[in-house]
């Protein structure tokens, strides 16, 4: 874990948040998640109505998608959007750290509460856990005039609960939704490699809010997400994985779920060309993903796959099929994720303006990659810390 500039190693707030977040995870819970969702829906629309002498058909209609990557396109169009917003922001966030970008997005949502706009943010607790440099909730003592204001403010409102939800999205005007893997800091605002997706469509919006379950339509566009209610995550990855004909690219930041490494040994057995790209900068997981890379190499039909070794610390979690199929989102390969925890992702399908742009991405990011061939070689200690998922 890099040591910001002007933070101590040793802290005690620091400690006490990572302490807090672990015993959130372990022990915390709260439920109800599906009642407050559709009862935050229904009062942004009646917001949205009062607010506007638009139809609200008119605000809501036509679908879209756009992919946005790395740091600097998203949070710039990210930050576009919220300056934007007429009547409504809503925030499902997992990490939000007090610093530069932390302080920023804070700003930005208090110029909006400002001008009128509604603002509620759900921080979930588990995230603490990763916010040693940067406590979100310590930011209620802070001396900073943005806290201040911001946990003050009569128009945002802001909801600290235990759901175990690793999702990351942004509602705007009950029209706009994002999705991401990007937390807000500084290392996802200015250092590591990610996606965000923009879906324009009150069905998207509608389906989030109100925790709505996948129903596998074939549509171009499908949010796929987990809840309390339904996990549909891990059957959507499967149907995607099993239907491959010709490619998988799998560009993931944590991959240790023993069914998905199954999944893609037997894909290489039956001459479906596998590319899997993971970051080589030690973070979180590395010795659970050099696990999994050994166990495919070990396994799977050498001339069918493709290791790659990212040069620098990502937080990408894409799976493309055919060059044609997409799921992109919060989710991690591992099996928390794609079991237990909350998780917002989308199923793309034939939309060429998206596919290609996440197709190039990925072609440039293969070819700033090194190739293995072999096994790594892990110590007992290697062993136990991927046993332990790190």
């Amino acid at each position: 874990m890099p040591v910001p500039p002007g933070k101590r190693l040793i802290s005690r707030k620091g400690f006490a948040s990572t302490l807090r977040g672990a015993l959130r995870y372990l022990f915390g819970k709260e439920g109800h998640r599906l009642v407050n969702g559709m009862r935050l829906f229904y009062r942004l629309r009646l917001l949205i109505m009062m607010g506007t002498n638009e139809p609200i058909g008119k605000l809501t209609r036509g679908n879209e998608v756009r992919i946005w990557v790395d740091g600097n396109e998203s949070f710039t169009r990210l930050e576009q959007l919220l300056r934007r917003a007429k009547h409504s922001i809503v925030i499902q966030m997992f990490i939000w750290k007090d610093d530069e970008a932390g302080r920023h997005i804070a700003n930005v949502l208090i110029e909006a509460a400002d001008r009128g706009v509604h603002v509620d943010i759900t921080k979930e607790a588990v995230g603490d856990f990763f916010e040693y440099f940067g406590d979100f909730l310590g930011t209620q003592t802070s001396d900073d005039p943005v806290w201040k204001v911001f946990w003050s403010h009569p128009r945002i409102r802001i909801n600290y609960v235990t759901n175990r939800d690793h999702a990351k999205v942004y509602v705007i005007d009950d029209q706009i939704l994002l999705l991401t893997g990007m937390n807000i800091a500084n290392e996802y605002r200015y250092q590591w490699h990610d996606y965000m997706v923009e879906l324009r469509g009150a069905e998207y919006v509608t389906q989030f809010l109100t925790r709505g379950k996948w129903l596998n339509k074939g549509k171009s566009i499908e949010l796929v997400m987990n809840t309390e209610e339904s996990k549909d995550i891990r059957s959507a990855l499967n149907i995607l994985l099993d239907d491959a004909q010709e490619s998988v690219i799998v560009e993931h930041c944590y991959m240790s779920d023993p069914d998905v490494t199954d999944r893609l040994v037997a894909l290489t057995r039956r001459d479906v060309r596998v590319t899997v790209i993971i970051p080589d900068e030690i973070d979180f997981h590395y010795h659970a993903n050099m696990r999994t890379v050994g166990r495919l190499l070990a396994e799977g039909d050498k001339s069918n796959l493709n290791i790659l070794l990212y040069p620098k610390i990502f937080h990408a979690k894409i799976v493309l099929v055919d060059h044609r199929f997409a799921l992109i989102g919060s989710m991690n390969l591992m099996k928390s994720s794609l079991d237990d925890m909350g998780e917002v992702n989308v199923l793309i399908r034939d939309k060429q303006r998206a596919i290609g742009k996440l197709y190039e991405t990925l072609r440039t990011d293969i070819l700033a990659c090194r190739s293995i061939s072999s096994p790594p070689s892990l110590l007992w200690f290697s062993r136990w810390l991927a046993w332990l998922g790190l």
